[in-house]
């Protein structure tokens, strides 16, 4: 428990490789600071307030692991955490996806902007007007149609078949105006399927 001594809430602990549900909560203040460090990396903080519980996930390797929730400086303050094996398939899915994304797509490349999505209904991501370098990935489905429009509607470009076998389509594309949105059409139908997106500004 927090203390005048240690006014946050810390717990400093070895866990086996896996995912983890990590809660943090405050009282006594307007918000509080989580942050971890899993062995000897770099702190991961995060803000929130004090009228409502943080959940986050986290992936961790095995080993040390530090979670520590401070709340304000004015008196009597309080901050708590709890780490617990995650119970939500969903996380654990799209931290899959991220990973996967984060390898495909590597290394980052100076003012691009990336995402990722396991659905077929589309994807949106925010883009200035310019010109970019498309490149585009699916794994799932054999093949996967896939047509890119600007937030306003107009047509970046045509529809593309695309096979998805983890390799890399690129195109170079003009947004007119802000934003761009992604379609894809797997061609096999509604098998599991994910996307990684990247926009890369060119001369």
């Amino acid at each position: 428990m927090p203390s005048d001594a240690e006014p946050a809430g810390k717990l400093s602990t070895d866990l086996a490789a896996g995912d983890y549900e990590i809660s943090a909560a405050c009282s006594g203040a307007r918000g509080g600071k989580l942050t971890i460090v899993k062995g000897g990396g770099t702190p991961e903080r995060m803000d929130f307030t004090c009228d409502q519980r943080l959940e986050r996930f986290v992936r961790h390797a095995g080993g040390p692991i530090s979670i520590s929730a401070a709340a304000g400086a004015v008196k009597p303050d309080v901050a708590g955490v709890a780490v617990k094996p995650n119970s939500d398939p969903r996380a654990s899915e799209l931290e899959d996806m991220r990973e996967w994304a984060s390898q495909k797509l590597k290394p980052a490349l100076p003012g691009e902007s990336s995402g990722y999505t396991s659905s077929n209904s589309g994807f949106g991501m925010s883009a200035e007007p310019g010109r970019y370098e498309l490149w585009f990935l699916c794994e799932g489905p054999a093949e996967a149609e896939l047509s890119v429009f600007t937030w306003a509607g107009a047509e970046v470009l045509a529809p593309a078949r695309v096979a998805c076998t983890g390799s890399v389509f690129k195109a170079t594309v003009q947004l007119a105006t802000e934003g761009a949105d992604f379609t894809m059409k797997p061609a096999s139908g509604p098998d599991a399927a994910r996307y990684a997106f990247r926009l890369v500004p060119s001369a």
